[in-house]
């Protein structure tokens, strides 16, 4: 028997349910069910489902891309659940979202290798995989001046010089949560992403979902200002256990040479926690040029599809492998991730 969720106040009467299958077997924030509020709040009516077996402990939420196919919003580690799942329990599972939605394809984006239910999920007879760019991750001596040596081992003088200029120009401290829209707001209206219509506005209504995450404190942030106190760059992340997400962080255009995004993450992030807080800071996403100066280690990811139409599934894999040759040919020419945008 699996319960659909269409509504938030559907959500609502699940909620301790939810809360209480997190506490257990949660791995990542996307899977709380602050986050799961904040979709509702964020997407259209109908375009958003939480699906619950209850008698399995089993929970998978997906949103819809086209009449098609949906996708599990669930990126990285797309069930909440019972880690002793079998595959045949998970395709019963999934074929029975696919009947409700009346559709042919799930779409399991960027999926850890090392999430719990991995080897059940990769087993599911007609499931399909295909290898993503991994993410990089922090590991070990989390101590403020353990990383901040890699960096200028890995960047030279300019990390000094960076940090100094930033230092003498700017401070960072968190914002009242009713502060937040205003001051996420600000930076990336002023970000190169909104020029490319790559920013949180102009994208699926994201400033929504994240302002609401930050707003619940499921995520927290911590904000640059100048000395008239205008907001110049934030940085967003999510703890779960062990593990801290750094999941978004932008940057006002006209400050970008006082550099505020290196300094949040390379300088602040590790001022901020205690070293001894995590196991990993996950970077959460492609490698690239920023992420290179903390990384010590990296995250196996891969794509899974589950459907009944291959050519739904060769659409999606071609488009996805592109994109990582992209990103990938962008990042082997050490070019920012601005340049791929820049044509």
């Amino acid at each position: 028997m699996v319960t659909v969720l269409k509504t938030l106040n559907g959500l609502k009467e699940k909620r301790s349910f939810i809360n209480s299958l997190f506490d257990s077997c949660g791995e990542i924030y996307l899977q709380h069910y602050l986050s799961f509020e904040a979709i509702f709040l964020s997407k259209p009516k109908d375009n958003f489902c939480v699906f619950i077996d209850q008698k399995n402990n089993l929970l998978s939420a997906f949103e819809k891309k086209s009449d098609d196919i949906w996708q599990c919003s669930m990126s990285g580690y797309p069930v909440l659940g019972n880690n002793q799942v079998d595959h045949s329990t998970l395709k019963t599972f999934f074929d029975t979202i696919r009947n409700k939605l009346g559709i042919h394809t799930l779409y399991f984006p960027l999926i850890y290798q090392k999430c719990h239910i991995f080897s059940p999920l990769k087993d599911v007879p007609g499931m399909q995989l295909w290898p993503r760019l991994p993410s990089p991750i922090v590991r070990g001596n989390l101590s403020e001046a353990t990383i901040w040596n890699r960096v200028v081992s890995r960047y030279g003088g300019r990390a000094d010089r960076q940090k100094k200029k930033f230092e003498e120009n700017f401070f960072v401290k968190s914002v009242n949560r009713t502060d937040v829209e205003n001051v996420i707001e600000k930076i990336e209206s002023n970000s190169w992403k909104k020029r490319y219509g790559q920013d949180m506005l102009s994208r699926d209504n994201q400033f929504t979902y994240y302002t609401n995450i930050i707003k619940t404190g499921l995520a927290d942030i911590s904000v640059a200002f100048d000395h008239n106190n205008y907001p110049a760059a934030f940085r967003i992340d999510a703890r779960v256990d062990r593990t801290l997400f750094v999941i978004k962080w932008s940057y006002d255009e006209k400050f970008k040479q006082y550099s505020p995004g290196f300094y949040l993450l390379t300088v602040d992030l590790f001022k901020k926690y205690s070293p001894s807080d995590f196991d990993y800071i996950d970077l959460y996403g492609s490698p690239d040029m920023m992420k290179n100066l903390l990384e010590t280690d990296r995250l196996e990811r891969v794509d899974l599809c589950y459907s009944s139409n291959q050519d739904y599934v060769d659409i999606i894999r071609t488009e996805r492998t592109n994109y990582d040759v992209k990103i990938f040919n962008n990042y082997q020419n050490q070019q920012s991730i601005k340049k791929l945008f820049d044509h």
